[in-house]
């Protein structure tokens, strides 16, 4: 006769009962992003990982996004939907105002047509325009919370040069959005002294730090001499915030050191045909401009990379190097915001002033002769701490909290243990 085990069954039981307890108190949350993959750069990434571990958890998620040639208008898996609502958009990985305020309309029209009844408990808006406005909408309708989740450029006044007429035109509407959200949320403490002071003292209590997060699946330890060549990766829009013509004069400087080296940009925006053309005048023959590419294909590249040159004016916080430094590469990069918390310099990354590639070439020069030709091995500890900060487990913690406390929803209590 077949035994029956009285504890193991009382087990499944409990698990099961609180199982159903649990996901009773869930908050239902909507997603708000007109960027979400294949379509844009980091935000719609972290849009990814955020939708679906909140979605593996329990919580229902309904994203509303901008649909591209070849993917479905409509998509549901488990407790994840995504909505890609039809609106002007040329290319995948760059959009501009015009195409903002097009999705914004085309999501203002979708959110009317939905029923009276209230479908959602908790709302959170990437970007305070256009996702905010339409954020806001939600809100008037629905009486429907939401937190705004701030990626850098969408607050004034990060980064003058690029932003300061956008932010200028913009700035009465995006004053207003943060003042109606219930949380901004922003990924490093630069960005919150920022939007503290562009709400006001009244205001900045609702302003909190959340980081980007990091996958630690795929990490190396160290390096291997024996692949003699060092392996060197540019990833970002090819445009002056991302300073790709100091990477290619960079190029030409280590190449004259004679350091065994080949390099890899990918990315695409309007410096590429220049870009192109100074590495042919240098005669850098030793790079591979691969422009634009799905993601991927550039976590593929990171497989093997040694070293991640990042020459940024300004970052709100770089995903590329958080993917990077989550796999073990070496990163040199400008001290921008966020860098000097995932950075230790000397032991996983060297930080360089902005536009100085003699700089970069000789960290290049110190990476090869005291690390690389050495088989450096990161000290043990070190993926530990980041992990305990930066895993998206961690990460998504944080934010149901978020959704919890906008919602007034209390978070479940196991009531059986």
């Amino acid at each position: 006769m077949k035994s029956i085990s009285l504890d193991k069954d009382c087990d499944f039981i409990k698990k099961f009962t609180y199982k159903i307890f649990h996901l009773s108190y869930l908050p239902k949350i909507l997603i708000i992003n007109y960027e979400y993959p294949p379509l844009g750069g980091g935000a719609g990434i972290v849009t990814k990982h955020l939708a679906e571990r909140l979605a593996s958890r329990g919580y229902q998620v309904h994203i509303v996004t901008t649909w591209f040639s070849g993917e479905p208008e409509f998509s549901s898996d488990g407790n994840l939907t995504v909505v890609r609502l039809k609106s002007r958009r040329e290319v995948t990985y760059k959009s501009n105002p015009i195409e903002m305020l097009s999705w914004a309309r085309h999501a203002l029209k979708y959110f009317k047509q939905l029923p009276e009844e209230k479908l959602f408990d908790a709302c959170l808006a990437n970007f305070t325009m256009p996702g905010g406005l339409v954020a806001k909408y939600v809100k008037k309708r629905w009486n429907i919370p939401f937190a705004i989740l701030s990626h850098g450029h969408d607050i004034p006044w990060f980064a003058p040069k690029q932003m300061l007429p956008w932010h200028i035109m913009a700035y009465p509407w995006i004053r207003d959005v943060m003042r109606c959200s219930s949380k901004n949320i922003v990924l490093t403490n630069d960005l919150k002294s920022i939007a503290d002071k562009f709400v006001g003292t009244q205001e900045a209590k609702k302003n909190i730090v959340i980081p980007n997060g990091m996958l630690m699946d795929q990490y190396k330890s160290g390096f291997d001499s024996s692949k003699r060549v060092i392996q060197i990766l540019f990833v970002g829009r090819l445009v002056e915030q991302k300073d790709p013509v100091t990477f290619i004069k960079a190029c030409k400087a280590i190449n004259d050191l004679r350091i065994p080296v080949h390099y890899t940009m990918i990315g695409d925006g309007p410096l590429k045909s220049q870009v192109e053309k100074l590495a042919m005048a240098m005669n850098i023959r030793n790079i591979e401009i691969m422009g634009q590419v799905s993601h991927y294909d550039v976590l593929k590249a990171y497989e093997k990379t040694d070293i991640l040159i990042l020459p940024s004016r300004e970052e709100a916080m770089s995903l590329v190097i958080l993917e990077s430094i989550s796999r073990g590469i070496y990163v040199i990069s400008t001290l921008v915001s966020g860098n000097g918390h995932l950075i230790e310099e000397g032991v996983n990354g060297k930080f360089i002033p902005f536009g100085q590639h003699k700089k970069i070439s000789e960290a290049v020069a110190d990476f090869y002769y005291s690390k690389f030709m050495k088989d450096y091995q990161y000290p043990e500890n070190l993926i530990q701490k980041l992990f305990d900060r930066y895993s998206w487990d961690r990460v998504v913690d944080q934010y149901i909290d978020v959704f919890h406390t906008i919602s007034g929803i209390d978070k479940p209590v196991n009531i059986l243990t």
